[in-house]
Order: structure tokens, then sequence, then C-alpha cells
């Protein structure tokens, strides 16, 4: 299969922010910022396929990426001074997957995955997509945490890769952290649920199993 068959997971990603910022001259510690079915967050990525590792092992996958906009925050305060790309994110998401099942419906494929997410906070960004480096997206502070499950979509006869995710994350651990202007920043409240959605495609350069871009929504407590 393709690569994009396998395809993500997401990185990414999960929030339900929480930032205290004297620029906006109000607190929003509380974690109650985004309101349901609000954007939340947007992210760009790409994930890595792998077959098992031995016999009677489960394909895997991990995707990461960076937060490229949050809700609430202006864009300037989340990357770091110069062109704002994965290598100046201060947020970024790495994501551990296991494949659960895989369903031909057609020229339709069906990828259904488990796994975790943890968002980093970096106070010295250096993301790298393009050789790539997956681990410069896991380096930083964990600042999150998240369990998901997934669902990825994709035509077999469709030369261009395209696949489309929706997932459904649980908020599982969440810190109050100080970021490099100085401020009190918190991402989500354990047990919250968001709502990802992305659209991927291919990787033209043959490094990764595919590129995406998605959102984020709030879906609020059980």
């Amino acid at each position: 299969m393709r690569a994009k068959q396998y395809l993500w997971a997401l990185p990414v990603l999960t929030l339900c922010c929480v930032v205290s910022l004297g620029a906006f001259g109000q607190d929003l510690s509380s974690g109650n910022f985004w309101h349901e079915d609000d954007l939340a967050f947007e992210f760009i990525g790409q994930v890595k396929n792998s077959p098992p590792a031995g016999p009677g092992q489960p394909f895997t996958s991990v995707q990461y990426g960076y937060l490229s906009h949050i809700t609430g925050v202006n864009d300037n305060q989340i990357f770091a001074p110069g062109d704002q790309s994965d290598s100046t994110a201060r947020f970024t998401f790495y994501n551990d997957a296991v494949r659960l099942s895989l369903t031909i419906h057609g020229n339709l494929r069906v990828v259904t995955r488990k796994g975790t997410m943890t968002i980093y906070y970096h106070q010295s960004p250096h993301g790298d997509l393009a050789t790539p480096n997956p681990d410069s997206f896991r380096d930083g502070t964990p600042v999150l945490t998240t369990q998901w499950r997934h669902q990825v979509v994709f035509d077999a006869t469709d030369p261009t890769g395209y696949f489309f995710v929706n997932f459904f994350h649980k908020v599982t651990s969440s810190v109050t952290f100080a970021t490099v202007e100085g401020n009190s920043v918190r991402l989500a409240k354990p047990d919250e649920k968001l709502r990802m959605s992305l659209v991927g495609s291919n990787d033209p350069a043959g490094l990764v199993d595919g590129k995406f871009a998605g959102i984020v929504t709030r879906m609020g407590k059980q």
C-alpha cells in the first residue's frame, strides 16, 4: 500500500487552551477559553508508518509537527522571531500509534488506529520537517497528553495519495507553565475532549508517508 494508506493520526494534536496573557488583559488560566464546537487550534505535520517489528506485532505510525495557530493567542506569540514555520514553532506535537484494522471497501481503504499524543513547549524551537528529524518535535517540555482513536479514509486508485482523517482525543494530563514571554499557559484540562480533522497527501520527496494540515475543535467533557 502507498504511504497515504496508513496515515495519520496527529498529531496534534489536543488542547483546551488556557493562556494568561497580559497583552490580552484577561486571565485564561481557568481552561474555559475555548467554547465548544469552536476552533481551538490549527496544525501542520507529517506521518511515517512502519511495518510490524516482528511476528504478532502491529503496524505502527508516528505523526509529528507543530501548532500554526491557537485561538485567542497572537500568532507572533507562538513562534520565535523569524518566518513562522516548523523551525520557529514553540508548540509542537508527537503521536505514537498502532493500527487496529484495515478495511477494503471498493476503491476505499479505511484504516483505524489508536494512540497517544503529547504537545510540547519549546523556549528555543528547532523543529525540522525537511530532513526530517522527528525527535526535534518531542524534546521540549511536555505540557499536555491525550489518548485518541482515529479513522483514515483514502482512495486506493488516486495517484495523488489524498487522505482524510478524523479523530477523537481525550485529554489525560496537562500542566500550567511559563512561556518565554513570561505568560502563564495551560493547554486543556483532564477529561476534556477534542475533535481533530485533517487532509493530507503523499510526500513528493518520498521521505515520509504523507504531509497534512488540519484543525481541532473542543467537544467538552464526558
